[in-house]
Order: C-alpha cells, then sequence, then structure tokens
C-alpha cells in the first residue's frame, strides 16, 4: 500500500524567526489578537485588555459506566461565585475568579495569573438524571457526578470485535 503525505513535508531547524512561515495560521491568530488589543486600548486606559489567556478553566469529563464525573479546577475561587446548571444534556458552569489584592502604587512587571469571568458549556454524551445531580467543591476543584437515566443505561450495548 502507498501512503502519501497530506501536510507539506516542513524541515526541522532551529531557526526560530522562521516559525510564523511554518505555522501561517498561527501568525493570522497572533496579528488578529494584536489588531483588537490595539484596537481595545484606543477606548479607555482602565478598561482591561482583553488577550487569548483569559480565564478558562481546566475540565475533565468521565463516563464510570452509570454516572458522568465533571472535575473542574477553579483554584483561588469561593464556592459563592460559582454557578452549576444542569439540564438532560448538558452542563453550564460559571463564575467569576476575582482579583483580591488592590495596589494603588506601583505597577506589574509580569502578571501571568488570570482573573474574570467564565462561561463553560459541556455537552453530555448521554440522557443523564437532573434531580439526581450533587457537586462539592474543596481545595480549588468543582467536583460534579451526574447520574445516567435508566433509559442511557439500558441503551448501552457492548459489541464484540472479531479478528479476521
Amino acid at each position: 500500500m502507498t501512503t502519501r503525505r497530506i501536510a507539506p513535508q516542513v524541515k526541522k531547524t532551529r531557526d526560530i524567526a522562521r516559525l510564523p512561515e511554518v505555522n501561517p495560521l498561527l501568525s493570522l491568530r497572533n496579528d488578529i489578537d494584536r489588531i483588537f488589543e490595539t484596537f481595545l486600548r484606543g477606548f479607555d486606559p482602565g478598561l482591561p485588555v482583553i488577550t487569548t489567556s483569559m480565564f478558562h478553566p481546566d475540565i475533565d469529563v468521565a463516563d464510570s459506566g452509570k454516572e458522568i464525573k465533571v472535575t473542574v479546577e477553579l483554584p483561588g475561587m469561593d464556592e459563592k461565585d460559582i454557578d452549576v446548571a444542569l439540564t438532560r444534556d448538558s452542563l453550564t458552569i460559571r463564575g467569576e475568579k476575582k482579583d483580591e489584592t488592590i495596589e494603588e502604587a506601583g505597577s506589574y512587571h509580569r502578571m501571568e495569573r488570570v482573573y474574570g469571568f467564565f462561561n463553560r458549556s459541556i455537552p453530555l454524551p448521554v440522557e443523564v438524571n437532573v434531580d439526581g445531580a450533587r457537586a462539592s467543591y474543596k481545595k480549588g476543584v468543582l467536583s460534579i457526578v451526574i447520574p445516567k437515566t435508566e433509559k442511557a443505561l439500558k441503551e448501552e450495548k457492548k459489541i464484540s470485535v472479531k479478528g479476521k
């Protein structure tokens, strides 16, 4: 069987300046981000500049067989700042990570921690029992357990795999 490359072969090089030529989509995204940052700075110096590093919590979704387990990393947040909404086919988590420090004098030399609003909607792979869901928050980790409906449990079918 003959194989054919779909993507063009890129020469490996240590020349960092050539990186945008290797990935033109990354270069385009960076250019667009720069344009928006410059545009938004012109309105009000008090407005925060929107960047691609806005707060976006990491989420794991696992299927344990009888239930769906969702784990969300929300370090530095209080449970009162988190809102969880569930329907039969999706889970929505909203919240705000607030900056607790107030600095009147001086300026940052580097700021990597991200604050702000977030809204994550996760489509669920099966029908779930909305009334049986439970959530807990401990040490910056939100854990949500959502049981599957009886219908979803019955619809799952194991398929045997046979070799030739």
